[in-house]
Protein backbone atom coordinates (compact mmCIF):
# COMPACT_ATOMS: atom_id res chain seq x y z
CA UNK A 1 0.00 0.00 0.00
CA UNK A 2 1.41 3.65 -1.09
CA UNK A 3 0.79 6.58 1.56
CA UNK A 4 1.59 9.68 -0.20
CA UNK A 5 3.39 12.23 1.38
CA UNK A 6 3.90 15.48 0.61
CA UNK A 7 7.11 16.85 0.68
CA UNK A 8 6.59 19.31 2.89
CA UNK A 9 5.42 16.86 5.25
CA UNK A 10 8.48 14.43 5.67
CA UNK A 11 10.11 14.07 9.02
CA UNK A 12 13.29 15.77 8.37
CA UNK A 13 14.46 13.11 11.49
CA UNK A 14 13.21 10.29 9.90
CA UNK A 15 14.42 11.41 6.60
CA UNK A 16 17.47 9.76 7.89
CA UNK A 17 16.47 6.54 9.16
CA UNK A 18 15.23 5.89 5.98
CA UNK A 19 17.98 6.77 3.50
CA UNK A 20 20.16 4.54 5.66
CA UNK A 21 17.96 2.37 6.72
CA UNK A 22 14.83 2.16 4.83
CA UNK A 23 12.53 2.35 7.37
CA UNK A 24 9.22 3.43 7.13
CA UNK A 25 8.95 6.88 8.41
CA UNK A 26 5.72 6.26 10.53
CA UNK A 27 7.85 3.30 12.21
CA UNK A 28 10.98 5.28 13.01
CA UNK A 29 8.55 7.84 14.63
CA UNK A 30 6.84 5.08 16.79
CA UNK A 31 10.41 3.92 17.81
CA UNK A 32 11.44 7.96 18.53
CA UNK A 33 8.20 8.33 20.66
CA UNK A 34 8.74 5.21 22.79
CA UNK A 35 12.62 5.53 23.67
CA UNK A 36 11.98 9.14 24.93
CA UNK A 37 14.30 10.85 27.18
CA UNK A 38 14.64 11.64 30.58
CA UNK A 39 16.33 14.39 32.47
CA UNK A 40 17.32 14.06 36.27
CA UNK A 41 17.88 17.41 37.98
CA UNK A 42 18.93 18.29 41.42
CA UNK A 43 17.85 20.61 44.09
CA UNK A 44 20.92 23.34 43.35
CA UNK A 45 19.05 24.01 39.58
CA UNK A 46 16.12 25.87 41.60
CA UNK A 47 19.43 28.81 41.68
CA UNK A 48 21.07 28.73 39.22
CA UNK A 49 20.31 30.50 35.46
CA UNK A 50 23.24 28.06 33.51
CA UNK A 51 21.83 24.72 34.71
CA UNK A 52 18.16 26.14 34.00
CA UNK A 53 18.96 26.86 31.06
CA UNK A 54 20.56 24.10 29.88
CA UNK A 55 17.73 21.87 31.41
CA UNK A 56 15.12 23.88 29.32
CA UNK A 57 17.50 23.77 26.11
CA UNK A 58 17.72 19.87 26.49
CA UNK A 59 13.87 19.56 27.25
CA UNK A 60 13.13 21.45 23.94
CA UNK A 61 15.75 19.20 22.07
CA UNK A 62 14.66 16.38 23.45
CA UNK A 63 10.67 16.54 22.88
CA UNK A 64 11.74 17.73 19.13
CA UNK A 65 14.24 14.29 18.87
CA UNK A 66 12.17 12.16 19.85
CA UNK A 67 8.30 13.06 19.69
CA UNK A 68 7.73 14.89 22.26
CA UNK A 69 8.53 12.23 24.79
CA UNK A 70 10.75 13.69 27.63
CA UNK A 71 10.12 13.44 31.48
CA UNK A 72 12.10 15.54 33.90
CA UNK A 73 12.57 13.90 37.04
CA UNK A 74 12.70 16.17 40.09
CA UNK A 75 11.54 16.92 43.19
CA UNK A 76 8.18 18.67 44.20
CA UNK A 77 9.78 22.11 45.69
CA UNK A 78 12.48 22.22 42.81
CA UNK A 79 9.37 22.01 40.10
CA UNK A 80 7.80 24.80 41.81
CA UNK A 81 10.53 27.00 41.77
CA UNK A 82 11.04 29.84 39.48
CA UNK A 83 11.91 30.22 36.71
CA UNK A 84 15.26 32.31 35.65
CA UNK A 85 15.03 31.79 31.92
CA UNK A 86 12.83 33.66 29.22
CA UNK A 87 13.56 30.75 26.80
CA UNK A 88 10.07 29.85 28.03
CA UNK A 89 7.45 32.33 29.44
CA UNK A 90 6.20 30.24 32.16
CA UNK A 91 6.87 31.59 35.87
CA UNK A 92 7.51 28.21 37.26
CA UNK A 93 10.11 25.81 36.31
CA UNK A 94 7.19 22.76 36.14
CA UNK A 95 5.61 25.99 34.21
CA UNK A 96 8.58 25.74 31.35
CA UNK A 97 8.91 22.57 31.56
CA UNK A 98 5.73 22.08 30.27
CA UNK A 99 5.46 24.99 27.69
CA UNK A 100 7.99 23.54 26.11
CA UNK A 101 6.30 19.86 26.27
CA UNK A 102 7.99 18.08 28.59
CA UNK A 103 6.70 16.03 31.52
CA UNK A 104 7.90 16.50 35.74
CA UNK A 105 7.69 13.66 37.91
CA UNK A 106 9.41 12.68 41.41
CA UNK A 107 13.27 11.71 41.01
CA UNK A 108 12.34 8.47 42.44
CA UNK A 109 10.74 7.56 38.63
CA UNK A 110 14.17 7.20 36.75
CA UNK A 111 15.20 4.10 35.45
CA UNK A 112 18.84 3.57 35.25
CA UNK A 113 18.61 0.74 32.52
CA UNK A 114 19.22 3.07 29.66
CA UNK A 115 21.27 6.52 29.43
CA UNK A 116 19.69 9.55 30.48
CA UNK A 117 20.94 13.02 31.59
CA UNK A 118 21.88 14.27 35.25
CA UNK A 119 22.38 18.19 35.85
CA UNK A 120 23.21 19.36 38.83
CA UNK A 121 23.92 18.01 42.30
CA UNK A 122 21.29 15.08 41.26
CA UNK A 123 22.62 11.49 42.69
CA UNK A 124 23.19 9.19 39.54
CA UNK A 125 21.37 5.70 39.19
CA UNK A 126 22.63 3.45 36.53
CA UNK A 127 23.55 4.76 32.98
CA UNK A 128 23.25 8.88 34.01
CA UNK A 129 25.40 11.11 31.21
CA UNK A 130 26.34 13.83 33.18
CA UNK A 131 25.75 17.25 31.55
CA UNK A 132 28.65 19.67 33.26
CA UNK A 133 30.81 22.91 32.36
CA UNK A 134 33.18 25.79 33.65
CA UNK A 135 33.37 28.89 31.95
CA UNK A 136 33.29 28.44 28.04
CA UNK A 137 34.37 24.45 28.66
CA UNK A 138 31.28 21.69 28.31
CA UNK A 139 31.49 17.92 29.13
CA UNK A 140 29.29 15.19 28.97
CA UNK A 141 30.10 11.81 29.53
CA UNK A 142 28.94 9.12 32.25
CA UNK A 143 28.38 10.22 35.56
CA UNK A 144 30.73 7.23 36.74
CA UNK A 145 33.61 8.85 34.66
CA UNK A 146 32.88 12.62 34.76
CA UNK A 147 32.91 14.47 37.61
CA UNK A 148 31.13 17.63 38.09
CA UNK A 149 32.72 20.51 36.61
CA UNK A 150 33.13 23.86 38.77
CA UNK A 151 29.90 25.27 36.52
CA UNK A 152 31.24 29.08 36.75
CA UNK A 153 29.00 31.24 35.06
CA UNK A 154 31.55 33.01 32.28
CA UNK A 155 29.21 32.31 29.38
CA UNK A 156 25.11 30.87 29.05
CA UNK A 157 26.30 29.52 25.85
CA UNK A 158 28.43 26.78 27.12
CA UNK A 159 25.33 25.40 28.89
CA UNK A 160 23.32 25.78 25.83
CA UNK A 161 25.54 23.47 23.69
CA UNK A 162 26.57 21.08 26.52
CA UNK A 163 23.12 20.11 26.54
CA UNK A 164 22.91 19.84 22.79
CA UNK A 165 25.92 17.26 23.25
CA UNK A 166 24.16 15.58 25.70
CA UNK A 167 20.81 14.91 23.58
CA UNK A 168 23.45 13.90 20.38
CA UNK A 169 24.84 11.35 22.50
CA UNK A 170 21.44 9.79 23.89
CA UNK A 171 20.07 10.05 19.81
CA UNK A 172 23.25 8.87 18.53
CA UNK A 173 23.15 5.58 20.42
CA UNK A 174 19.69 5.19 19.97
CA UNK A 175 19.88 5.25 15.63
CA UNK A 176 23.20 3.48 16.03
CA UNK A 177 25.30 6.07 14.37
CA UNK A 178 28.01 5.59 17.20
CA UNK A 179 29.03 2.97 19.45
CA UNK A 180 30.88 5.29 21.91
CA UNK A 181 28.08 7.23 22.30
CA UNK A 182 27.17 7.64 25.75
CA UNK A 183 30.25 5.41 26.67
CA UNK A 184 32.58 8.42 26.04
CA UNK A 185 33.40 11.44 27.50
CA UNK A 186 33.50 14.05 25.03
CA UNK A 187 35.21 17.90 26.46
CA UNK A 188 35.43 21.09 24.15
CA UNK A 189 36.06 24.71 24.87
CA UNK A 190 33.94 27.31 23.05
CA UNK A 191 36.56 29.50 24.28
CA UNK A 192 39.60 27.94 22.80
CA UNK A 193 37.61 25.21 20.43
CA UNK A 194 41.42 24.21 18.94
CA UNK A 195 43.30 23.57 22.88
CA UNK A 196 43.50 20.20 24.73
CA UNK A 197 40.53 18.74 26.74
CA UNK A 198 42.64 19.49 30.14
CA UNK A 199 44.53 22.76 28.56
CA UNK A 200 43.45 25.82 31.38
CA UNK A 201 43.02 27.81 28.38
CA UNK A 202 39.68 26.34 27.71
CA UNK A 203 38.00 28.05 30.28
CA UNK A 204 38.26 31.74 28.84
CA UNK A 205 37.07 35.16 30.55
CA UNK A 206 33.84 36.08 32.05
CA UNK A 207 31.46 37.40 29.24
CA UNK A 208 31.17 41.26 29.47
CA UNK A 209 29.31 42.74 26.79
CA UNK A 210 26.45 41.51 24.10
CA UNK A 211 25.50 42.72 21.04
CA UNK A 212 22.49 44.89 21.26
CA UNK A 213 21.21 44.45 17.05
CA UNK A 214 22.12 41.88 15.14
CA UNK A 215 20.91 40.87 11.57
CA UNK A 216 19.57 36.89 10.84
CA UNK A 217 19.03 35.65 7.50
CA UNK A 218 17.06 32.44 7.27
CA UNK A 219 14.56 31.38 10.09
CA UNK A 220 15.05 27.54 9.56
CA UNK A 221 17.05 25.02 11.32
CA UNK A 222 20.04 26.98 12.00
CA UNK A 223 18.27 30.93 12.24
CA UNK A 224 15.60 29.61 14.93
CA UNK A 225 18.82 28.05 17.06
CA UNK A 226 20.34 31.79 16.52
CA UNK A 227 17.75 33.20 18.16
CA UNK A 228 17.23 30.91 21.27
CA UNK A 229 20.70 31.30 21.99
CA UNK A 230 20.95 34.96 21.28
CA UNK A 231 17.65 35.29 23.98
CA UNK A 232 19.24 33.18 26.51
CA UNK A 233 22.27 36.00 27.19
CA UNK A 234 21.17 37.07 30.19
CA UNK A 235 20.39 40.88 28.57
CA UNK A 236 20.26 43.14 31.49
CA UNK A 237 17.61 45.38 29.45
CA UNK A 238 16.33 42.97 26.53
CA UNK A 239 14.17 45.81 25.41
CA UNK A 240 17.10 47.47 23.96
CA UNK A 241 17.82 44.88 21.71
CA UNK A 242 16.94 44.51 18.06
CA UNK A 243 17.16 41.52 15.57
CA UNK A 244 16.52 42.62 12.09
CA UNK A 245 14.81 39.01 10.55
CA UNK A 246 14.96 37.93 6.89
CA UNK A 247 12.89 34.88 5.45
CA UNK A 248 10.40 34.41 3.30
CA UNK A 249 9.04 30.64 3.86
CA UNK A 250 6.14 29.68 5.15
CA UNK A 251 6.09 27.43 8.62
CA UNK A 252 5.91 23.50 7.74
CA UNK A 253 5.13 20.60 9.38
CA UNK A 254 8.49 19.01 9.50
CA UNK A 255 10.22 23.11 11.04
CA UNK A 256 7.95 21.60 14.26
CA UNK A 257 10.71 19.18 15.07
CA UNK A 258 14.02 21.08 13.52
CA UNK A 259 13.39 24.53 14.79
CA UNK A 260 13.84 25.68 17.82
CA UNK A 261 10.98 27.85 18.68
CA UNK A 262 8.74 26.38 16.02
CA UNK A 263 5.19 25.79 17.32
CA UNK A 264 2.25 24.07 15.78
CA UNK A 265 -0.30 27.15 15.93
CA UNK A 266 2.11 29.17 13.32
CA UNK A 267 2.23 26.66 10.90
CA UNK A 268 1.25 27.92 7.70
CA UNK A 269 1.80 31.27 8.37
CA UNK A 270 4.99 33.14 7.82
CA UNK A 271 8.30 32.26 9.81
CA UNK A 272 8.91 36.17 10.08
CA UNK A 273 6.03 36.38 12.20
CA UNK A 274 6.66 33.85 14.02
CA UNK A 275 10.12 34.91 15.01
CA UNK A 276 8.56 38.29 15.74
CA UNK A 277 6.19 36.61 17.94
CA UNK A 278 8.75 34.69 19.78
CA UNK A 279 11.13 37.91 20.52
CA UNK A 280 8.91 40.28 21.12
CA UNK A 281 7.22 38.48 24.15
CA UNK A 282 10.65 38.50 25.56
CA UNK A 283 10.63 42.04 25.10
CA UNK A 284 13.12 41.92 22.50
CA UNK A 285 12.57 44.03 19.08
CA UNK A 286 12.21 43.01 15.57
CA UNK A 287 12.37 44.38 11.59
CA UNK A 288 11.12 42.37 9.70
CA UNK A 289 12.52 41.32 6.02
CA UNK A 290 9.92 39.46 4.25
CA UNK A 291 11.92 38.43 1.13
CA UNK A 292 14.80 36.52 -0.59
CA UNK A 293 18.11 37.74 -0.73
CA UNK A 294 20.02 38.21 -4.23
CA UNK A 295 22.31 39.59 -5.72
CA UNK A 296 20.71 42.90 -5.49
CA UNK A 297 20.09 43.15 -1.83
CA UNK A 298 22.35 46.05 0.24
CA UNK A 299 22.75 47.10 3.61
CA UNK A 300 21.00 50.06 4.67
CA UNK A 301 22.18 52.89 7.44
CA UNK A 302 19.49 51.67 9.69
CA UNK A 303 20.10 47.84 9.34
CA UNK A 304 23.04 46.41 12.12
CA UNK A 305 26.40 46.01 11.26
CA UNK A 306 26.72 42.43 11.96
CA UNK A 307 24.67 39.44 10.07
CA UNK A 308 24.13 35.76 11.27
CA UNK A 309 23.78 33.68 8.03
CA UNK A 310 21.32 30.21 8.33
CA UNK A 311 21.47 30.07 4.46
CA UNK A 312 21.53 26.68 3.15
CA UNK A 313 22.45 27.69 -0.44
CA UNK A 314 25.88 29.42 -1.64
CA UNK A 315 24.43 31.77 -3.90
CA UNK A 316 22.73 33.20 -1.08
CA UNK A 317 25.90 33.04 1.17
CA UNK A 318 28.32 35.31 -1.40
CA UNK A 319 25.39 37.91 -2.10
CA UNK A 320 25.36 38.05 1.99
CA UNK A 321 28.92 38.61 1.67
CA UNK A 322 28.38 41.50 -1.08
CA UNK A 323 26.09 43.14 0.76
CA UNK A 324 28.08 45.68 3.49
CA UNK A 325 27.57 44.10 6.55
CA UNK A 326 30.44 44.97 8.39
CA UNK A 327 31.17 41.09 9.69
CA UNK A 328 28.98 37.82 8.72
CA UNK A 329 28.97 34.71 10.68
CA UNK A 330 28.23 31.70 9.01
CA UNK A 331 27.43 28.39 9.45
CA UNK A 332 26.24 25.30 7.23
CA UNK A 333 25.20 21.75 8.00
CA UNK A 334 25.39 18.65 6.28
CA UNK A 335 22.16 17.69 4.80
CA UNK A 336 22.21 14.24 3.95
CA UNK A 337 21.91 10.58 6.20
CA UNK A 338 25.93 10.13 5.72
CA UNK A 339 26.94 13.58 6.99
CA UNK A 340 23.96 15.21 8.76
CA UNK A 341 25.87 15.98 11.94
CA UNK A 342 28.80 18.04 10.41
CA UNK A 343 28.85 21.47 11.05
CA UNK A 344 31.11 24.21 8.97
CA UNK A 345 31.74 27.71 10.51
CA UNK A 346 32.98 30.71 8.64
CA UNK A 347 33.00 34.43 9.32
CA UNK A 348 33.35 37.23 6.27
CA UNK A 349 35.58 39.08 5.90
CA UNK A 350 37.77 36.43 5.18
CA UNK A 351 41.39 35.53 4.06
CA UNK A 352 40.36 33.07 1.10
CA UNK A 353 37.67 34.58 -1.05
CA UNK A 354 34.03 34.20 -1.15
CA UNK A 355 34.20 31.93 -4.27
CA UNK A 356 36.32 29.52 -2.08
CA UNK A 357 34.73 29.60 0.70
CA UNK A 358 31.19 29.01 -1.05
CA UNK A 359 32.15 27.39 -4.26
CA UNK A 360 28.71 26.73 -6.37
CA UNK A 361 27.78 23.09 -7.36
CA UNK A 362 29.25 22.05 -10.95
CA UNK A 363 27.04 20.60 -13.49
CA UNK A 364 29.05 17.19 -12.35
CA UNK A 365 28.47 17.82 -8.45
CA UNK A 366 24.76 18.38 -8.91
CA UNK A 367 24.26 15.29 -11.71
CA UNK A 368 26.48 13.41 -8.88
CA UNK A 369 24.02 14.42 -6.16
CA UNK A 370 20.85 13.19 -8.21
CA UNK A 371 22.49 10.34 -9.26
CA UNK A 372 23.11 9.30 -4.98
CA UNK A 373 18.93 10.81 -4.94
CA UNK A 374 18.10 8.18 -7.90
CA UNK A 375 20.08 5.15 -5.89
CA UNK A 376 18.35 6.18 -2.49
CA UNK A 377 14.87 5.65 -3.89
CA UNK A 378 15.67 2.30 -5.43
CA UNK A 379 17.16 0.82 -2.16
CA UNK A 380 13.29 0.88 -0.88
CA UNK A 381 11.33 2.77 1.56
CA UNK A 382 10.48 5.55 -0.78
CA UNK A 383 8.63 3.11 -3.04
CA UNK A 384 5.28 3.25 0.05
CA UNK A 385 5.07 7.09 0.76
CA UNK A 386 5.20 7.91 -3.39
CA UNK A 387 3.73 6.32 -6.48
CA UNK A 388 5.48 8.17 -9.03
CA UNK A 389 9.63 8.69 -9.25
CA UNK A 390 9.23 12.12 -9.85
CA UNK A 391 7.41 12.46 -6.30
CA UNK A 392 9.82 10.07 -4.68
CA UNK A 393 12.59 12.11 -6.10
CA UNK A 394 11.07 15.26 -4.66
CA UNK A 395 11.27 13.54 -0.77
CA UNK A 396 14.80 12.27 -1.64
CA UNK A 397 15.59 15.92 -2.16
CA UNK A 398 14.65 16.99 1.11
CA UNK A 399 17.50 17.69 3.70
CA UNK A 400 17.97 15.66 7.05
CA UNK A 401 18.03 17.58 9.80
CA UNK A 402 17.79 16.87 14.17
CA UNK A 403 17.80 19.47 16.38
CA UNK A 404 20.44 19.27 18.52
CA UNK A 405 23.09 19.83 15.25
CA UNK A 406 21.74 23.39 14.63
CA UNK A 407 21.59 24.12 18.32
CA UNK A 408 25.23 22.95 19.06
CA UNK A 409 26.46 25.10 15.47
CA UNK A 410 24.33 28.34 16.89
CA UNK A 411 26.80 28.29 19.99
CA UNK A 412 29.52 28.30 17.83
CA UNK A 413 28.44 31.13 15.89
CA UNK A 414 27.20 33.09 18.61
CA UNK A 415 30.53 31.79 20.48
CA UNK A 416 32.63 33.73 18.04
CA UNK A 417 30.78 37.00 17.66
CA UNK A 418 30.94 37.41 21.43
CA UNK A 419 34.50 37.16 21.87
CA UNK A 420 34.92 39.68 18.45
CA UNK A 421 32.93 41.58 21.02
CA UNK A 422 34.41 41.17 24.14
CA UNK A 423 38.42 40.89 22.69
CA UNK A 424 39.06 37.00 22.70
CA UNK A 425 40.34 34.61 20.57
CA UNK A 426 38.39 34.08 17.12
CA UNK A 427 38.56 31.49 14.46
CA UNK A 428 37.90 31.96 10.63
CA UNK A 429 36.89 28.80 10.19
CA UNK A 430 35.74 25.93 12.52
CA UNK A 431 34.53 22.21 10.99
CA UNK A 432 33.10 19.35 13.28
CA UNK A 433 31.80 16.29 13.21
CA UNK A 434 28.79 15.86 16.43
CA UNK A 435 28.09 12.06 16.86
CA UNK A 436 30.76 9.95 14.52
CA UNK A 437 33.68 10.97 15.83
CA UNK A 438 32.50 13.30 18.65
CA UNK A 439 33.20 16.51 18.96
CA UNK A 440 37.25 16.23 20.67
CA UNK A 441 37.86 15.52 16.67
CA UNK A 442 37.05 19.43 16.10
CA UNK A 443 39.49 21.62 13.58
CA UNK A 444 39.94 25.50 13.90
CA UNK A 445 41.98 27.42 11.95
CA UNK A 446 43.35 30.52 11.84
CA UNK A 447 43.26 31.98 15.50
CA UNK A 448 43.42 35.59 16.15
CA UNK A 449 44.19 35.85 20.14
CA UNK A 450 42.54 39.26 19.97
CA UNK A 451 40.30 40.08 17.72
CA UNK A 452 39.72 43.11 16.46
CA UNK A 453 36.48 45.29 17.15
CA UNK A 454 33.85 45.83 14.98
CA UNK A 455 32.87 49.08 14.66
CA UNK A 456 29.24 50.87 15.19
CA UNK A 457 28.07 47.47 17.77
CA UNK A 458 25.80 49.24 20.28
CA UNK A 459 26.25 46.59 23.27
CA UNK A 460 24.70 45.77 26.90
CA UNK A 461 25.97 43.90 29.55
CA UNK A 462 24.77 41.07 30.93
CA UNK A 463 22.90 40.26 34.39
CA UNK A 464 25.16 39.02 36.76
Amino acid sequence: MTTTIAPGQLSRIDKLLLDRDTADPAESCRRRTDRGLGIAVGDDVRRSFDLQLALLTAVNLSVRTFGGACTVFTSGDLAGSRNLVPVALGVTLRDAIQELGGKVETVAGVQGDRPYLLLGNADPIGRALRVTFDGWRLAVGPAADLARLPERSYCPLTSTAAAAIGVEEIFAEFAGISIAATRRVVILSLWRPDVSPGDPAGVGEPLAEIPNQLAVFGLGHLGQAYLWAYVALRHSDPAKATIAICDDDLLELPNLETGAIATRDRVGRLKTRMAMYWLEARQIQTRLMERRIDRNFRRVDEDPVIALSGFDDNHARRWLAEAGFTTVFDSGLGGEASNFDTISFRTWPNTRTAAELWPIESEEEIAARDARRKKIIQQGGYDTLEEDECGRLLLAGKSVAVPFVGAFAACIVLAELLKVINGGPTYEEIKLRLCATGVSQLMAGSSVERAAPIRGVATQRPCS
